[in-house]
């Protein structure tokens, strides 16, 4: 019913706007820092002639922060000076909702929007009702949490989308039953699946570009895309990837788009391998230094660095005995960022992986906890499970530890994920993944296929050897080829401009963002960012 009042209020307040008697307010802070960035963005983008329609930016998230809009109107104008065609945007809602979004995209001579709650007024209404009434028969069929992971629509995996909806939404760090919350985020993606399988039959585009490919909102946008045979563009941050087919082995997903750039680049190699290697280890010691700017980077890279026989002496570790780390993941963080993992979650990985390790001798376990797990609200969880287990061997690594200090004392590694697992490669240390990350697959990683397969890896741990020179180099290359790709140092999208958007270290300010990134802007050129080559160098 809730649901209802809240679809004819919006409803009310769009008609009331589009009649000009209301117009939501904004704060004047805001909208200062808005126009000072428009003024000195405009002038950047003349107006160019358009062919065709043919690129769609999405633009669900350009109102949370001005690196999201930023990055998509970049890409798009990139597409359209390269190729002429002409650019909309798609946002979620009315149009009342993106007054703000619209001002700034017009800066870059984006002028055509798409609203999907007026675009589809009346058959909005038809797609809430479908949606729950499919949802409630896709959940009669559901026996447990990890049949949702089985979940698909038109045949096209979507389980993994809404298992991290499930997680994000009620904050939960696993799924433990199939209840009212799992039926509403069915229901929530197929309601977001009607709406854009109808659009797409609508209207035609060549390329697509994003801000994510997961959760519903934004993953199944990009699906849907390249289930119509439309070229999608995932932009982050740091990372851009590129996706022109589907398949239920080969979905949009970061990993699995990063693994697909670095395999292309490897099989159309330029520069060579000592060279990369050479690379590759230099960024590496930046990074195991402190010196890259990434906030994640940052927060692991801190701290105390422990030599192995000091780390012994603080955890109480028996001499002679191997040392393993337990590298954790944000529970809550979109856990089904690859194709495949072993687990149906990050919780559930944890929690297995330490009952196992409890079980084994000649091994000493030591779980570290991710760095951004505060800013998530899940201090102290991971330290809540590891004391759980009672185990001898299991041990929390001390808080001040800097992550370098792995190179000193780890003798193997334990992920799903974790970037360190390609880091500590590159430094010879073994690594046993429960997923498949971007660097899966190239050799140099034991990935057990089955959760049985991974149990008994764990059990024989003590019996693993480090890498061989040659996987060390392949290891090398595929960081080398990683590192190339991604914008560690955008002069635009700084991590101060990042931290104010997402309120890590200091408050959130969209104000200071806006005033940041509009600084940045006035002496650099985002025809000079890595996005812009990345953008015409994968556009036909």
């Amino acid at each position: 019913m809730r649901a209802i009042v809240r679809y004819l209020w919006s409803l009310a307040k769009e008609a009331l706007f589009l009649a000009k008697v209301w117009s939501p307010r904004t704060a004047h802070d805001v909208d200062e820092s808005i126009s000072e960035f428009i003024a000195a963005n405009e002038t950047r983008w003349p107006t160019r002639e358009s062919r065709r329609k043919g690129i769609l930016i999405e633009g669900h998230l350009s109102q949370y922060g001005p690196n999201y809009l930023l990055r998509t109107a970049v890409a798009a104008r990139a597409i359209h000076e390269k190729t002429g065609l002409d650019i909309d945007v798609v946002f979620n809602g009315y149009s009342h909702q993106w007054i703000l979004a619209r001002k700034v995209y017009r800066s870059f001579g984006i002028n055509n929007w798409v609203h999907l709650g007026s675009y589809f007024f009346v058959p909005n209404f038809m797609f809430f009702i479908f949606s729950r009434l499919r949802a409630i028969g896709y959940a009669l069929k559901l026996k447990s949490p990890e049949d949702i992971l089985k979940i698909r629509f038109d045949g096209i995996k979507v389980g993994d989308l809404i298992y991290d909806d499930v997680i994000r939404d009620t904050k939960r760090k696993t799924i433990f039953r199939i209840d009212r919350d799992v039926i509403k985020a069915v229901a929530k993606s197929l309601f977001f699946y009607f709406q854009y399988r109808a659009f797409f039959r609508k209207r035609t585009y060549d390329y697509f570009i994003s801000t994510h490919t997961a959760y519903s909102e934004y993953g199944l946008l990009c699906r849907v895309a390249l289930m119509h045979g439309v070229k999608v563009i995932e932009t982050s941050d740091i990372q851009m990837s590129f996706y022109d087919r589907i398949s239920n082995d080969f979905l949009p997903t970061y990993h699995d788009g990063i693994k697909n750039s670095i395999q292309a680049s490897i099989n159309s190699r330029q520069a060579g391998l000592d060279k990369l290697c050479a690379e590759a280890k230099e960024s590496l010691r930046q990074r195991l230094d402190s010196e890259i700017g990434q906030i994640d980077a940052k927060k692991a890279y801190c701290g105390r660095v422990y030599a192995r026989a000091e780390l012994g002496q603080t955890l109480g570790l028996g001499h002679g005995d191997k040392i393993v780390f337990i590298l954790a993941h944000v529970f809550s963080d979109a856990p089904h960022l690859s194709s495949a993992m072993l687990h149906a979650d990050y919780y559930q990985w944890l929690a297995s992986t330490l009952n196992v390790c409890a079980k084994s001798t000649n091994v000493h376990w030591v779980v570290k906890p991710h760095p951004s797990s505060v800013i998530y609200g899940e201090n102290g969880l991971v330290e809540k499970m590891t004391a759980d287990v009672k185990s001898d061997n299991v041990h929390i690594c001390p808080a001040d530890l800097n992550t370098k200090s792995l190179s000193l004392c780890a003798d193997a590694l334990v992920t799903v994920h974790g970037t360190a697992g390609l880091e500590y490669s590159c430094l010879g240390i073994p690594v046993v993944l429960a997923g498949r990350p971007f660097y899966s697959g190239f050799g140099f990683t034991i990935e057990p296929g089955s959760i049985a397969d991974y149990e008994r890896c764990l059990l024989d741990i003590h019996n693993v050897g480090r890498l061989s020179d040659a996987q060390v180099k392949t290891a090398l290359e595929v960081y080398a080829i990683w590192n190339q790709q991604f914008d560690w140092h955008n002069p635009i999208i700084t991590s101060d401009v990042l931290a104010n958007v997402w309120g890590s270290g200091v408050p959130r300010d969209l104000t200071k963002a806006y005033r940041l990134i509009t600084e940045n802007i006035r002496v650099t050129d985002p025809r000079k960012l890595k996005l812009w080559e990345f953008v015409q160098g994968v556009v036909e």
